[in-house]
């Protein structure tokens, strides 16, 4: 068919019915593409929400870290304060030192300080000290009640009475001659006891 034959009509009509189809295809093809990108839209917000959902996560458990490291810090802190009241080692040089110069403030005579053999108990290990000492009651009550104040607990047991045998107790005559046991009280560290058994 010849086109440039055709009359002014038959040429409008042709192409009336060209753009016709083209539209009728574009029309057909549209709603897939439409559909196919919304499903694409879809699957990203869906993405998107997973990702957010991650990131929150991630700020809660960054906020518990923070908190976390704090607690360990308070801790950490109650655990060092603890550690003057019960030592993980015996330290029997100092407390003998602190004894020693306790007994001359109280006017004292310090004529035994026996450190006996480690007792085992469940979280502590106690540490039994043998002590005789010569004075008068009111400097063996002044002993007791700074022993019963220092920061380290030290019990104070079985203890004996008599009379003093001889020698001066300090400023003025001794009238008694003391014997108890003083028992100090060990922390066992659990963390060292595994090492020291791994080793």
């Amino acid at each position: 068919m010849d086109l440039k034959n055709l009359p002014w009509w038959g040429k409008v009509a042709i192409a009336a019915a060209i753009c016709l189809a083209l539209v009728f295809v574009s029309y057909r093809m549209a709603p897939l593409n439409f559909s196919a990108k919304a499903k694409k839209i879809k699957r990203q917000e869906e993405q998107l929400e997973k990702l957010q959902a991650e990131i929150r996560k991630g700020r809660q458990a960054r906020a518990r870290l923070d908190e976390l490291e704090r607690d360990i810090a308070a801790l950490e802190r109650k655990l060092a304060d603890l550690r003057q009241v019960l030592p993980t080692e015996p330290e029997l040089g100092d407390l003998l030192k602190w004894i020693k110069s306790l007994a001359d403030q109280t006017n004292l005579d310090l004529l035994v300080f026996a450190p006996g053999d480690l007792q085992e108990g469940e979280f502590l290990l106690e540490q039994p000290i043998q002590m005789e000492v010569r004075g008068t009651y009111h400097q063996l009550g002044m002993f007791f009640d700074r022993v019963g104040k220092h920061a380290r607990i030290i019990n104070i047991e079985n203890v004996t009475i008599r009379p003093a045998r001889s020698g001066r107790g300090g400023a003025g005559r001794a009238t008694i001659q003391a014997s108890f046991t003083a028992k100090t009280f060990i922390y066992r560290d659990e963390s060292q006891d595994e090492q020291g058994g791994d080793a």
